[in-house]
């Protein structure tokens, strides 16, 4: 048996980190705003330091996906998801500690049969960010594997970079991480490596921001049993992303993610090949 309609959308989840749950936030996908390019900045540097406190967005996640195979004709899915989630920092010394919510979110699959797990939310993570490390507190994960938790982990290395204390103008940096989730039974394990460098000053909502981008190089991996069915899973390709900071807070007002993806998914001995192209907007909530 092939695999069916609804797992290249467990591929989206599992690197991306969407969210498929029942119940719903308020509003339809947030559109993807219109932002001045960034100008050439008179301050010849920036101290980044994140602030205190609690934030909360609302994420917008969007994926094409498009299926290649020797005896299926080439077709495409596109899944959305739009969740809130909020965020909550203070720090001890030279360590920040953190918590993040997941309340609310909804997945739309057009079409498609999904087998999604079900959490109850709110769901919440908790961890710390001292010196070049972010770590998760295993005690704050209720759950040994769940898509939900994956998505909060891959949402806390992109709200918390690993800035340098000082920026100037075209300054760059380069740091790579390493993620472990699942989707349903499968887990996976993905690594990105990030190129940063600083653009300029721009304003974003009145708000004067710090735009800083990002340049991705992905693999990942994973292995289970998804419908009584073996199933390995490879990808690898390109993303990249856009901050725009609060100078004065340390905080992301907001940010752009994506994602280009070329993926093998092995399962029962027929192997499926997939195209995706994912966004990920996240929104300071005011």
């Amino acid at each position: 048996m092939g695999p069916s309609r609804g797992y290249p959308f467990l591929i989206v989840c599992c690197l991306i980190g969407c969210v498929s749950t029942p119940q719903s936030p308020t509003g339809g996908p947030m559109p993807s705003p219109s932002i001045p390019a960034p100008t050439s900045a008179e301050t010849p540097s920036w101290a980044f330091s994140i602030t205190p406190g609690t934030a909360s967005y609302r994420i917008s996640r969007s994926a094409d996906i498009e299926h290649f195979s020797d005896s299926v004709r080439s077709r495409k899915e596109v899944s959305t998801n739009v969740s809130h989630e909020s965020i909550s920092l203070n720090s001890a010394g030279d360590t920040i500690n953190f918590s993040v919510v997941v309340d609310t979110s909804s997945t739309t699959v057009p079409g498609a049969i999904t087998s999604a797990q079900i959490s109850q939310l709110p769901v919440q993570i908790s961890g710390f960010l001292a010196a070049d490390s972010l770590v998760i507190r295993t005690d704050s994960l209720a759950e040994k594997c769940s898509p939900i938790t994956s998505a909060l982990i891959t949402d806390v290395h992109n709200l918390l970079p690993r800035f340098p204390t000082s920026l100037s103008p075209a300054s760059s940096w380069r740091d790579s991480t390493t993620l472990s989730g699942c989707q349903g039974s499968i887990p996976t394990k993905s690594r990105i490596v990030r190129s940063f460098k600083t653009v300029g000053m721009s304003t974003y909502e009145n708000t004067p921001v710090l735009v800083i981008q990002r340049s991705d190089t992905v693999s990942a991996e994973g292995e289970g049993a998804e419908q009584q069915h073996h199933l390995l899973l490879n990808a690898s390709g390109t993303g990249g992303a856009m901050y725009y900071l609060d100078g004065s807070t340390g905080r992301v007002v907001h940010l752009s993610v994506t994602q280009d993806l070329n993926l093998i998914v092995t399962m029962s001995g027929r192997t499926d090949h997939f195209r995706q192209s994912s966004r990920q907007d996240f929104a300071l909530a005011r």
